[in-house]
């Protein structure tokens, strides 16, 4: 025999045998049953070997139906419904394996959850589909299953295929699958759980069904002994009716029809199915005639005792020695057919009739039909013999027979009734009658012997009227449909889901082992390598370290098991040991420093977080490190620690450094504006507080410019700080004097006794720089012009007192200069002036007075254009170009900035769109200043005007100054993060001449760093220009950011800066800031090119 034909036989059987297994567990009276293991095996085969398989299938399936049709007792083949669902089978198979292959793809080693899935929870319901839809119609139609039963047939035969693949289908791979190396490592790990689970399942499967079937059977015994027990009680009333009149024409004289109605009338009544109560007296040969004229006198009828035969015809009565005719009768109209017939004419009622007589009990006739039926229902005779002298006494002579008529099948219907019967069949049979005349009540055939089923029958000997009959009931399919119990059936349904599950989990495990064990295989011969990478790698890391003076540790959450880096150990010089506790470390960390670490450690150790604080060495207190902990949680406790010490003493020095660059001026020593302001603020409101006065002085060096023009930067740059040293040596200690820029210094007088102590610093001061300064050869004569206002009689803020003081500054120099003045209130005109350029700066706004010029940004790298900045300017119609230092301050103190600076960025992205559509990709960079970046809805504006305008975000660069971001907080970077969301670039305009601190810079989400013209313009020659220069470079280098450097016009000042790596310049030397057309034509002409220079 070939492989093939030994293939397709194993198919055959196996689908044979496990239908034949599945038979058994049909739900009563279902055709299907609720597992079906054949449906997976088929489709299973389908799947592994394709269409070859569907003879088998079919030829199992037709031993499957000839299973079936001998369980519920047809005749195999006898129809070709069988042979029919046969080839059904075989569709559903190869409708399920082009399912399984459009769904899944075989071949498949089905190790990931997703094919597993798709095949248990798609393929498998799907797939078994066809079979049930196709037959049940087919059974249907030929009567194998009842019409109620279809619906619950179709979803068991459904569910049963679904769960059968379900089950059968890891099976099926697992012993058959191909290629065999897939599959052969997982035969044991999922054939071996799912034969174990089956069998459980099956025996709880098995148990179940039988449970169910004796628990149907009992109560269908419940319900028929009821039914029993009704027609005891109904018949026990037939005989106490029958005694009741006899006992009445016992002792009653002078009967007439009326009394005789009028008696049995309520027994009639209360009890249907009764046909009639009958009265016969006895009337003998002789008395005939004369009993005939007096019953047709009484009753005014041709009255006449008649006889009748087997057929139920009636005739005149023979002579005989006695008759018992009826003359009485109710009801009579429904029962004239009866009148004046005698019963002993008849064999079956003169037997029951002789039976009364000689036993004085009531006594029942065989079945047969009653001369006054229509129907073929049978009627049975209840007869009592009624004697003189008393009903009991049966020595006396016979008085005559009552007779009790009653119908069975309307007297049974009325008994039982719907609600009783419902889905069982009831018998009534007389066992002592003749074979043939045994069925009293119920379907044709039901006196036989093979009319009950072995189960789901009930039998009950029943003793009536002197005459033994049987109740016989069965149990039909509704019966057992009504009593089925769901809730065993979904035991049994949720078992093999179970089972199915268990199955795909097995498959997804054994899958997963599978893979694993190739991973394994792999990563074997791998790990080889990845060891000597990983020990050249971890070598690396600890040069890396050295080199980064940075050191790792790691310990346990309660401190024990430190292990600290052989960098670590040597930056806290700690001496090599066996084993450390998280303890040891505190001794070499300097004891002002310990607490706060301690702190930092058990806060890591109170939540998941993380911590960074600075701590000085215990041995050196001049080294620096900085500790960065975290720890790692598991089921909600602390589980390691773990952190890094690096060095930080140089970024430290250098920050320290920057801070005083940033609060001190470079040049002289002096505080700077900001560090002058935030102390004056607090004299002044001190000074309001305690009830003082105090005075500003605002001094700028007369015709200092002309030094600086003629004699150069560096003469400057010394006759500002030996003036700065000439000016501090007239104040107090408590006085501060500070740099404000250029040639302008201001100075706060606090706790002034009189106003006029504030004139006599002044006059200190004018003095002080009569005398000549010798400077690089050249004798100077300084003079200085003095602005004071005083507080609180010129002010109550810092603000309004440097305001009112520069404009007394003002009055002085217009005075001649070399003196001072006291700010009066006619100084402010100047103020006045100062509200008329708001109010046509308002309306500049307004009316489109406003134009952007552009100056390009270049790369120093490879002198391109890489950007530009967009600059704002004003063209009076009166007065003419005003620049933005005329109008800025202006603006940011009227609040115009924030409408100015909406319409600058929307010109600017405007431009930028049109560049954009003409080939150029430029980044602009726009001005944002400190007031508008504040406002709440700063960001939905941008994103507005970028959506209005088109631009693209990533080409618009925001030049935000450190005013900006001198207070770091949450919903500061909250917003720096939604505007690098938008896609835009993020800049720090004019660095060094605010608060700028690598604490927020670090924080910030910022791209470059703009070195501020003041800062560029004495490059090379100023050393603290070159001091603050090269720390911004080295800190943005560090902090890996660009930098900008505004403000370049000549050549050594380019040098200088590309000798130190700045990326981007822009100046004069390059382009002034040009309108956009002719920006748009030095694009185009001159490229990135400095300004006079040629390639």
């Amino acid at each position: 025999m070939s492989s093939t034909l030994r293939l397709l036989a194993l198919i055959a059987v196996a689908y044979a045998l496990t239908g034949w297994l599945a038979l058994h567990f049909a739900v009563p009276p279902g055709y299907a049953a609720p597992i079906f293991p054949p449906a997976g095996i088929a489709l299973g085969a389908a799947i592994i070997y394709g269409p070859r398989v569907f003879p088998a299938v079919v030829l199992g399936s037709v031993a499957v139906q000839a299973f079936a049709a001998w369980q519920t007792g047809h005749q195999p083949f006898s129809h070709w419904a069988p042979l029919a669902i046969a080839l059904f089978a075989g569709v559903q198979a190869l409708w399920g394996a082009w399912l399984a292959q459009r769904l899944v793809g075989f071949p498949n080693a089905l190790d990931t959850p997703a094919s597993v899935l798709r095949l248990i929870a798609i393929v498998a319901p799907l797939g078994c589909l066809p079979a049930a839809s196709m037959a049940i119609p087919v059974l249907l139609q030929a009567g194998f299953v009842p019409p109620g039963d279809g619906l619950f047939n179709w979803w068991n035969w459904w569910v049963g295929d679904t769960l059968g693949a379900v089950i059968a289908l890891p099976l099926m791979f697992v012993l058959l699958g191909q290629p065999r190396e897939d599959w052969r490592e997982r035969k044991f790990g999922v054939g071996l759980p799912m034969a174990l689970a089956i069998l459980l399942v099956a025996s709880a499967l098995l148990q179940v069904r039988n449970w169910e079937a004796q628990r149907i059977e009992a109560q269908f015994d419940r319900d028929s002994e009821h039914l029993s027990s009704l027609i005891r009680k109904r018949l026990d009333a037939q005989i106490d009716m029958t005694l009741a009149v006899q006992h009445f024409m016992a002792v009653a004289t002078d009967i007439d029809r009326q009394k005789f109605r009028a008696f049995v009338s309520p027994w009639l009544q209360r009890y249907p199915g009764t046909q009639n109560f009958g009265w016969s007296p006895l009337v003998r040969e002789e008395m005939r005639q004369g009993f005939e004229r007096a019953v047709r006198g009484q009753h005014g009828d041709d009255y006449r005792i008649l006889d009748r035969d087997t057929s139920g015809r009636t005739f005149p009565a023979a002579l005989a020695a006695e008759y018992l005719p009826i003359t009485l009768v109710e009801p009579f109209s429904r029962n004239r057919a009866a009148y004046g017939l005698n019963p002993l004419s008849l064999p079956a009622t003169a037997s029951a009739i002789e039976r009364s007589r000689a036993t004085g009990m009531a006594v029942v006739t065989e079945g047969f039909r009653l001369v006054q039926e229509d129907g073929s229902q049978r009627g049975v005779v209840v007869y009592q013999a009624v004697f003189e002298g008393g009903a009991a006494d049966r020595q006396g002579p016979l008085k005559g027979v009552v007779s009790a008529v009653f119908r069975m099948d309307d007297t049974l219907d009325a008994i039982i009734g719907p609600t009783h019967s419902e889905g069982i069949e009831l018998c009534l049979i007389d066992t002592e009658a003749a074979l043939a005349n045994r069925r009293l009540y119920g379907p044709e055939g039901c006196e036989r012997r093979d009319w009950l089923p072995p189960h789901g029958a009930h039998t009950a000997a029943l003793r009536f009227a002197e005459r033994n009959w049987e109740i016989r009931l069965r149990a039909t399919s509704a019966y057992t449909h009504a009593q089925r119990s769901w809730a065993a059936w979904a035991t049994i349904v949720f078992g093999l889901a179970t089972v199915g599950m268990l199955g795909g989990f097995l498959l997804i495990a054994s899958g997963h082992t599978r893979r694993i064990s190739l991973l394994v295989a792999r990563r074997t011969a791998e790990l080889a390598t990845l060891t000597k990478r990983l020990d050249a790698q971890g070598q690396a890391l600890n040069r890396a370290q050295r080199i980064a003076r940075l050191g790792s540790w790691e310990c346990n959450a309660d401190g024990s098991a430190l292990h600290c880096s052989d960098e670590l150990q040597k930056l806290l010089g700690l001496p090599r040991a066996a084993t450390r506790a998280l303890r040891d470390l505190y001794p070499f960390i300097h004891e002002d420093d310990r607490e706060a670490l301690r702190e930092a450690i058990n806060a890591v150790l109170f939540r998941p977080q993380e911590r960074a604080l600075d701590c000085r060495s215990a041995a050196n207190p001049g080294l620096i490190t900085r500790f960065q902990i975290e720890s790692e949680w598991l089921d909600g406790r602390p589980h390691r620690l773990r952190g890094t010490v690096q060095d930080v003493t140089a970024s430290r020095k250098a920050e320290a450094h920057i801070q005083y660059l940033a609060h001190y001026d470079a040049l002289t020593g002096l505080p700077n504006r900001s560090l002058w302001l935030s102390h004056a603020r607090a004299a002044v409101q001190g000074a309001e507080r305690h009830g003082h006065s105090a005075a500003v002085l605002f001094l700028d060096l007369d015709k200092f410019k002309t030094i600086n023009d003629s004699l150069g930067h560096p003469v400057g740059d010394r006759l500002l700080a030996i003036v700065a040293g000439r000016l501090a040596a007239c104040l107090r200690d408590d006085d501060i004097l500070a740099r404000l820029g250029g040639d302008e210094f201001v100075a706060l007088l606090p706790r002034l006794e009189h106003p006029e102590d504030a004139a006599v610093v002044a006059r200190k001061m004018i003095a002080a720089l009569s005398a000549p300064v010798s400077v690089e050869g050249h004798e100077l004569s300084p003079t200085v012009s003095i602005g004071i206002a005083l507080c609180p009689a010129d002010g109550r803020d810092v603000d309004t007192l440097l305001k009112h003081a520069d404009t007394a500054m003002y009055g002085a120099k217009e005075a001649g200069r070399n003196g001072f003045q006291f700010f009066v209130a006619d100084m402010n005109v100047r103020a006045f002036e100062r509200l008329m350029l708001e109010n046509a700066l308002r309306r500049a706004i307004e009316q489109d007075e406003l134009s952007l010029h552009y100056q390009p940004q270049i790369r120093v790298a490879d002198g391109q254009v890489c950007g530009c900045e967009a600059l704002v300017r004003w063209q009076h119609p009166e007065m003419g170009m005003i620049m933005p230092a005329q109008f800025i301050p202006v603006a940011e103190d009227s609040g115009l900035i924030v409408a100015l600076g909406d319409w600058v960025l929307e010109q600017a992205c405007r431009q930028q769109a049109l560049c954009a559509r003409a080939g150029r990709l430029l980044t602009i960079a726009v001005n944002i200043s400190a007031l508008q970046f504040r406002r709440a809805d700063f960001v939905d504006r941008v994103a507005d005007i970028l959506a209005r305008t088109g631009a693209n975000p990533r080409l618009i660069e925001l030049e935000i100054t450190e005013s900006a971001l001198m207070q770091p907080s949450d919903a500061l970077h909250e917003r720096l993060q939604r505007l690098g969301g938008l896609g835009l670039g993020l800049a720090l305009d004019d660095f060094g001449t605010g608060y700028s601190s690598l604490a927020y810079l670090k924080r910030l989400p910022i791209s470059r760093l703009k070195i501020d013209r003041s800062f560029v313009r004495d490059l090379p020659g100023d050393a603290e220009d070159v001091a603050v220069a090269s720390a911004t470079l080295s800190l943005a280098r560090d902090l890996g950011l660009e930098v900008v450097a505004e403000g370049v016009e000549n050549a050594a000042q380019l040098e200088w800066l590309k000798a130190r790596d700045c990326q981007i310049v822009q100046g004069f030397l390059f382009a002034p800031a040009l309108p956009a057309a002719d920006f748009l034509a030095w694009l185009q002409a001159c490229g990135a090119q400095p300004a006079g220079t040629t390639d």
